[in-house]
Formats: structure tokens, C-alpha cells, sequence
């Protein structure tokens, strides 16, 4: 790794207010950087990262058979609730790319209600399931539900036996609403260093020394380019894809999770690059991506 790049780069994020950060290549970090030493210790509040570690723990119920397949109807799991808008035509694979067709008011209407489920399914249909897509919290709040009733567990307690606890995650935070459901769409706070443990998973294709945590063909399906959002980014199942068709040249497969105010963890399997930011970017969130892409995408610091 060039001096010059890590010198940049370092005063890039330096002077911006990112938490940390953590790059590795080829199985060895090769850039750490801590704003101060409280921020290697912290649990991040990660905000919409939570909903790709949540597409993960779906991935994983899939494979072990809780959840038959991402065509299964919600209504399955929603027998109470079931109306004319929660058909048989609303399906799994639907909450985890956003195109449920149910109109989404925001969090500021969800979270002062009792019954989070209840609300988000209550809500009309505004479109068929599948043609548009509107990002939702309340598709990740519907996830993490149909997770505990599939299982007969709750969120936290699958995801600490079937992900937190092989990858040697302990320190961690997952909130719940009133009706002791996590929060899917925001509710986790995690330290830098086991996002980054979640990026390498996923660069490794799913396994882990050797063990497949997530099934390999979960993270390619759930990690690729399903629905179109502009000339820069695309949608998957709670992952996001950056495509570069506004870039000169193109830019190697690029997937990447995503939270508020600048916490993401990125992934490039071409170049065998994971990198992680945690932040406190209110006015801004987007710079992390940009950094990224200047530093680790355009320049190609990285020998492939």
C-alpha cells in the first residue's frame, strides 16, 4: 500500500467526523484509524446496517428451514392480521427488497405506536408487490417478526446462535420494540471491529475458519443488482449495489451496507477488500462512499 495514499487518506478522515475506520485486503488490515481510543471500544449506534445483518439471519432461517423460501406469502406468519392487503401476494423476497406495495409514513409515525407490526400492516397498498419500491423500516420491523415466529426465537437470541456467536461477536446491543420484537430496520449497536467480521463473512462468501455461516448462494442472490435505482446504486435483498454507470471507467462489483449518518461497510470481492466506517456525519452521510470510491475504487491503491 502506497505512504502517499495512506497519508491522504488519513487526513481525509481525519478531518471529517468519522468515528473509525478499518480496511482489509487479502485477510490482513491494512489501514486502522480510531478517532480517539472510546471509538475502538464503542458500540456504534449503526442505524440501517442493521438491516443488512438482518437479511443475513433470513438467509440463514431459509437454509435451516424455518422459512421455505423468499416466495413464501407473509401472510403465513400474519394469520391475525390478514386482510385485503396482506394477501398471498406479499412475500418474503417482497419486505426484503422494499417492493411490498404497503405505503411507508416513516419512523416518526411507527414508533410512537404500541403495535409496530400492526401498524406497518395496517398501512394500504399503494402499488402491486414487486413493480415500485419505497424504502421502509417498517419491511425490516416485518422481517424480524416473521424471524421469531418461524423460529420460535427471538431475533437477538437466532442471531446470537447462528451468527453473532461463530463469528466471535459478544459485545453488542439490539433493541426491541414494546412488543419485544428487535427493531429490524435500526435497532443494532456494535463495535467497528465486528462490522468489519460481518463484511469479511460476506467476502468469504459466507463462511468463517472454514465454516459456512451463510449459505453461499444467499450472499450472491442477496448481495446483487435486483432493483434499479439510478446510474450509481441498485437494491438487493437489504443490501445496497453500487453500479458506477455514472463513472468514465468501470468499477469492479461493489456491494455495501448502509446507516445513518455515515456508518457503512463496504465489499469488493475482485479486489478482496472489506472497509468499514462508523460516524457522526448529520449534514453529509454520503462522504464515506466518496472517500471509498476516490481512495480505494478510482485511484486502484490496491495491487490485484
Amino acid at each position: 500500500m502506497s505512504e502517499k495514499w495512506m497519508k491522504n487518506f488519513e487526513k481525509e478522515v481525519m478531518k471529517d467526523k468519522i468515528d473509525s475506520c478499518l480496511i482489509q485486503h487479502d485477510d490482513k488490515l491494512i489501514f486502522e484509524y480510531y478517532r480517539n481510543k472510546k471509538m475502538k471500544v464503542r458500540q456504534h449506534k449503526i442505524y440501517s446496517v442493521t438491516k443488512s445483518i438482518l437479511s443475513a439471519l433470513v438467509g440463514i432461517a431459509i437454509d435451516k428451514g424455518y422459512i421455505p423460501h423468499v416466495n413464501t406469502p407473509i401472510a403465513t406468519y400474519f394469520p391475525e392480521y390478514r386482510k385485503e392487503s396482506i394477501s398471498d401476494e406479499i412475500t418474503v423476497k417482497h419486505l426484503l427488497t422494499m417492493t411490498s406495495g404497503l405505503h411507508w409514513p416513516g419512523n416518526a409515525a411507527m414508533i410512537p405506536t404500541k403495535n409496530w407490526v400492526e401498524f406497518v400492516l395496517s398501512q394500504p397498498v399503494e402499488y402491486k408487490p414487486g413493480k415500485e419500491r419505497e424504502y421502509s423500516c417498517g419491511s425490516s420491523q416485518l422481517l424480524s417478526a416473521i424471524l421469531q415466529k418461524a423460529t420460535e426465537l427471538d431475533t437477538v437470541t437466532f442471531a446470537q446462535k447462528h451468527l453473532f456467536l461463530p463469528l466471535g461477536i459478544t459485545a453488542y446491543k439490539w433493541n426491541s420494540d414494546s412488543q419485544g420484537i428487535a427493531i429490524g430496520g435500526f435497532g443494532l449497536n456494535m463495535k467497528t471491529e465486528d462490522l468489519l467480521k460481518i463484511g469479511v463473512l460476506y467476502m468469504n462468501k459466507g463462511q468463517w475458519n472454514s465454516k459456512q455461516i451463510v449459505p453461499s448462494d444467499w450472499v450472491e442472490e442477496s448481495t446483487a443488482a435486483i432493483f434499479k435505482m439510478d446510474n450509481t446504486f441498485s437494491y438487493g435483498y437489504h443490501w445496497w449495489v453500487l453500479t458506477g454507470e455514472d463513472q468514465e471507467s468501470p468499477i469492479p462489483e461493489t456491494f455495501f451496507a448502509l446507516g445513518k449518518n455515515g456508518q457503512y461497510i463496504f465489499v469488493v470481492p475482485d479486489y478482496k477488500l472489506t472497509a468499514v466506517f462508523t460516524s457522526d456525519i448529520m449534514d453529509g452521510s454520503s462522504r464515506p462512499i466518496d472517500y471509498f470510491k476516490k481512495y480505494l475504487l478510482t485511484n486502484a491503491c490496491i495491487n490485484t
